[in-house]
């Protein structure tokens, strides 16, 4: 995986990007822990603080984005009125 090596290195300056936040998305919807995205990020160069910090605001903004598409389609669900019986 050298392409996240080399996007944790360019990003182990402080600057949290829009580019680490997606890999970090990725990494995790792709089934790896936050503990494993955790070590990476350390042993490319980030202080461990910082990196849970940006792991934290990354999971909870993208956590919030679902939540926002998931109201969105209950609300478009709720607007259509309800779901007309099944016929038996």
């Amino acid at each position: 995986m050298e392409g996240d090596s080399a996007i944790l290195r360019v990003m182990s300056h402080g600057r949290v990007t829009p580019q680490l936040r997606h890999w970090i998305v990725k990494q995790i919807e792709a089934g790896k822990s936050p503990e494993s995205v955790l070590e990476l990020m350390i042993r490319n160069g980030w202080p461990e603080g910082a990196a849970l910090d940006v792991i934290e605001r990354t999971l909870r903004m993208r956590v919030a984005q679902i939540k926002s598409v998931e109201n969105a389609a209950a609300q478009t669900t709720d607007a259509k009125g309800p779901s007309p019986a099944p016929e038996v």
